[in-house]
């Protein structure tokens, strides 16, 4: 694999700052003619290993665009002047960033996801699959919050609607603005499943302070403006959000990682499905 300067070398890049070592890899801003750029190259072993595959699969449509790739490093435009659609929640114009989140989803969501594509990605059943070594229950997660998410899984799994490739961890931190393009989605997981089970990660976000997400009318909210603007089933998202916070909740405690975030929003939620 090549380094960053020399992948800067290569794509004609005069880096503007240091090289970051991120939890997901090594990124490096730049300037490459006119154009902000960014460098980066994803960790082999980390879960957006395949954020290349993902972001060319989107093309730039409601996502960064890339530019030039190789061995899974990327040089990829630069949202301009970048901040994250956390600063709209943080004002207090919720609606609003919830809003441009469907619009985001709307883009993302291409209906041509070919066989050779959704083969390189996991799907919504790999994901909840993995609850299954839980059973028993794992630090502040009980064995009867694993079982529900199972089932709800199980069900929800078995009864999706058409397919695409989602970007898999969409939450207010990875959507920034760019003054030319509007807001666009960074750092894919890739996981192919259906719409719905996009919004998740939203409904978790986009603060530690559960406060700030994991309140009933909060959730309610959201959902109201993810049915009227993306037409999406409510009960289903509702369901897929519950499970997928016990399955953050769990990825995070088997790391030894605080598993508050994913917790919170399924005993928010947990109350609000239908028996």
């Amino acid at each position: 694999m090549l380094s960053i300067a020399e992948l800067a070398q290569r794509w004609d890049v005069v880096l503007t700052g240091t090289i970051v070592e991120s939890p997901t890899g090594q990124v490096a801003f730049g300037r490459r003619g006119p154009k902000d750029v960014v460098l980066k190259i994803p960790k082999p072993d980390d879960d957006e290993a395949n954020s290349r595959v993902a972001l060319l699969h989107f093309n730039g449509h409601g996502a960064v665009r890339v530019i030039e790739h190789v061995m899974g490093a990327m040089l990829m435009e630069r949202a301009t002047p970048g901040h994250a659609l956390t600063d709209l929640v943080v004002a207090g114009r919720d609606d609003e960033a919830t809003a441009a989140l469907c619009d985001v989803v709307a883009s993302l969501h291409r209906p041509d996801l070919t066989a050779a594509v959704a083969a390189q990605f996991p799907s919504v059943e790999d994901w909840g699959s993995e609850l299954a070594a839980y059973r028993g229950g794992i630090g502040p997660i009980s064995s009867d919050m694993i079982e529900r998410a199972i089932s709800v899984f199980a069900e929800l799994a078995g009864s999706q609607g058409p397919r695409r490739l989602l970007h898999g961890d969409l939450h207010h931190h990875n959507i920034l603005y760019d003054d030319r393009l509007g807001w666009l989605a960074i750092d894919p997981k890739g996981v192919v499943g259906e719409g719905a089970y996009e919004i998740g990660a939203a409904l978790r976000n986009p603060t530690e302070d559960p406060a700030m997400f994991a309140v009933r009318s909060i959730i309610e909210r959201r959902i109201a403006i993810v049915r009227e603007r993306l037409r999406f089933d409510p009960d289903r998202v509702l369901r897929w959000a519950f499970a997928q916070g016990a399955l953050s909740a769990v990825w995070r405690a088997a790391d030894d990682r605080d598993p508050t975030r994913g917790l919170a929003t399924a005993e928010a939620i947990r109350p609000m499905l239908a028996s």
